[in-house]
């Protein structure tokens, strides 16, 4: 047989409308201009649940169980409420004006099978000839579902935001709590994460007679999986500063590489991380330092020439490091040794651009003559011109300046 469909023949059919309008989910009814329903869906039954099946020629307040309706036992447009009431509101503009009305939200306690139940409704409308008169359709869609999930979720990404926030007071308290009170050293440093908790992390250590330990390290990642495992490595490496007091000998950088490649790779915690481990002898200037993948420390002399302390090797978790190196130089009255993250590369230019740290390093050897203190201002300020926005990735600085 042809089964050919005749859509001309399809808008005539009556069977064919009442399949449409009672297999809609949107409650669907015809109403005066004092919302007395003449004509309505199965699904405005659904929606609502009359006691009573047939609710022609009550207004829609009634036939619904509006609260206002009911507490006051009175039709549409007599509640104390009705003047205030958006959806009747736009009913009668949309019939005044003949105009159809886009969807609006409502937002309505009802009385359904005798319990006050709040739904979270849209609505439209639209001016139609019925009966011979104008009269006007109206649509309902209950959303009570979606605005509950949405709620929940808003709910819940607060509680996410509170707890990121006390995650982020946390990993604020791994960093130095104030500037160390070191002979000949004078320390400033600035801190930023990329989403409220990152896994960058600095400290520095006053140990036995003129030593001075220091370290940066970054977490690859962000967010709260990132500083769980920056936590960790800052309470190991505490662990390591306290052996050393005891011993009376602190720990040699190369040393410290090693032990944390052995306790931090990659298959226990899913993450590597880049460090700079150094030693500081404040009485000679000698300086101890080694690298594991992270970005090279620069000092800046007080002339302005840069020496980039660029020997590193292999990044932890990932590269095996059997015998890591460490190096050693001298630092000259007035030096300052900058340690940073590539977090603030970024800020000198196009994200990920390799020309970012030449950028960098010009802005460096304008700021030789500056105290450790101004040159943190002053490379902040250039990082700040980029946009205040919340940073791509954590941004960290150390600067130790040697005033013997």
């Amino acid at each position: 047989p042809d089964m050919t469909i005749d859509i001309a023949k399809l808008k005539d059919s009556k069977q064919f409308l009442n399949l449409v309008l009672e297999n809609m989910d949107a409650a669907i009814f015809v109403v005066d201009e004092n919302l007395k329903i003449f004509q309505f869906n199965d699904s405005f039954i659904s929606l609502f649940s009359p006691a009573f099946s047939n609710v022609s020629k009550l207004t829609f307040g009634s036939a619904s169980g509006c609260i206002n309706a009911v507490n006051e036992n009175k039709p549409c447009g007599e509640t104390s409420f009705c003047s205030d009431c958006t959806f009747r509101q736009s009913l009668k503009q949309a019939l005044s004006q003949c105009r159809s009305n886009k969807r609006q939200p409502l937002e309505r306690d009802f009385q359904i099978n005798g319990r006050r139940v709040k739904k979270y409704l849209e609505f439209s409308c639209r001016p139609i000839e019925y009966l011979g008169r104008r009269m006007i359709l109206a649509f309902i869609y209950d959303i009570t579902q979606i605005e509950h999930s949405k709620r929940q979720l808003k709910q819940k990404q607060k509680q996410i935001d509170i707890d990121l926030e006390k995650a982020a007071q946390i990993q604020r308290s791994l960093l130095p709590a104030k500037r160390p009170d070191i002979d000949n050293l004078n320390v400033d440093w600035f801190f930023e994460p990329s989403h409220k908790v990152g896994g960058d992390v600095f400290h520095i250590y006053k140990e036995h007679d003129t030593f001075t330990s220091c370290y940066m390290l970054d977490v690859s990642g962000h967010g709260v999986s990132a500083a769980l495992v920056a936590v960790m490595v800052k309470q190991f490496l505490d662990h390591l500063h306290i052996k050393g007091l005891r011993n009376g000998i602190p720990y040699q950088p190369r040393a410290v590489l090693k032990l944390l490649d052995q306790q931090f790779p990659f298959e226990r915690f899913g993450s590597y991380l880049t460090i700079v481990s150094l030693l500081f002898d404040t009485k000679t200037g000698c300086l101890t330092w080694g690298s594991a993948g992270h970005v090279p420390p620069v000092i800046v002399k007080n002339s302005g020439r840069l020496k980039v302390l660029e020997q590193r090797g292999g990044i932890i978790g990932i590269d095996r490091n059997s015998n890591p190196q460490q190096y050693e130089t001298v630092l000259s009255a007035r030096d300052k040794l900058i340690l940073y993250t590539d977090g603030l590369v970024d800020y000198f230019g196009e994200k990920g651009s390799p020309s970012n740290i030449d950028s960098l390093y010009q802005a460096l050897k304008t700021m030789g003559p500056l105290s450790a203190d101004r040159m943190v201002n002053q490379i902040v300020a250039q990082r700040h011109l980029k946009g205040g926005n919340t940073p791509a990735d954590d941004i960290s600085l150390l600067v130790l300046e040697y005033r013997p």
